[in-house]
């Protein structure tokens, strides 16, 4: 099994990228992406725990460019050059916009009665990059949510009381960032765009053209036939497929490391992209 699109704590997951990989190993995961949302500061600790253990590692992230009427969001897969260079100063930027838009939920959190502070939220994130999920943990801490998705839905997704809207980057730059760095480009779960299968049709050789590779056909949210469709539009458009669980952790117990869409194991064909040289 592989599994193209995870998270540790470096951003919003659970484990750290070391207990990432020793998890996925005892999952028999042979290949795994690390995709931390706007940060690539993982990489290194999971690369070498990956080493020890003989899984692959693919340099990942994920980020969120601008969009309606839905979110965007965009796996980098592959990079080879991860530690500095043009990835790495465009997310800076992110991870700072990130920090504005931390310091704004608060406020309307605290405009609330709600007794929260930035500081207690980064100290649940535990140093690495605060971002919902880590609301969410406290809004669950504090018996204002049952689990992360009630959270979401309650209070921290679009149109929701502590909701504020990102700072997003245009698809073009941030295309260009992960390509400037080696990597390949995939949308990541494309439900979320939330548009009809005839609009993304006509989206897809839009994007193609601007430069994007990929379609994460076999997002664990997707079921078998949303799955089958998304995959023969990426074959349609010349785009590759990819898979993954999007495994967060015990927050979200229906995402499992090496399966994706309806629960099924990811094969290791979905490596071909990087299989080529």
């Amino acid at each position: 099994m592989v599994d193209l699109h995870t998270h540790s704590d470096a951003s919003d997951g659970e484990s750290t990228p070391s207990e990432l990989i020793g998890l996925a190993h005892k999952a028999g995961v042979t290949a795994l992406a690390l995709t931390d949302h706007d940060t690539l500061a993982g990489i290194p600790e999971a690369m070498n725990a990956a080493n020890d253990v003989g899984i692959r590692l693919i340099p990942g992230v994920e980020t969120e460019v601008e969009f309606q009427p839905g979110e965007f969001h965009l796996l980098g897969l592959g990079m080879n050059r991860f530690e500095e260079g043009p990835l790495e100063d465009f997310l800076g930027e992110i991870r700072r916009r990130r920090v504005t838009r931390n310091e704004e939920m608060v406020d309307l959190m605290q405009n609330d009665s709600r007794d929260v502070s930035l500081e207690v939220l980064d100290a649940i994130a535990g140093g690495d990059v605060t971002g919902r999920m880590h609301f969410a943990h406290w809004l669950i801490s504090e018996g204002l949510a049952g689990n992360v998705p009630d959270a979401f839905e309650r209070w921290l997704g679009p149109g929701r009381p502590y909701h504020v809207t990102k700072n997003r980057p245009k698809l073009q730059e941030t295309l260009d960032a992960i390509h400037e760095s080696g990597g390949l480009a995939v949308i990541a779960h494309p439900l979320s765009l939330w548009i009809s299968w005839g609009r993304l049709s006509q989206y897809l050789p839009e994007w193609k053209e601007m430069g994007l590779d990929g379609v994460e056909a076999r997002h664990s949210g997707a079921s078998a036939r949303e799955a089958v469709r998304f995959e023969e539009l990426a074959v349609q458009h010349g785009m590759f497929i990819t898979g993954g669980s999007d495994y967060h952790g015990s927050g979200r117990p229906d995402r499992t490391l090496g399966h994706g869409s309806a629960g099924k194991p990811l094969e290791e064909t979905l490596l071909a992209p990087w299989d080529h040289d």
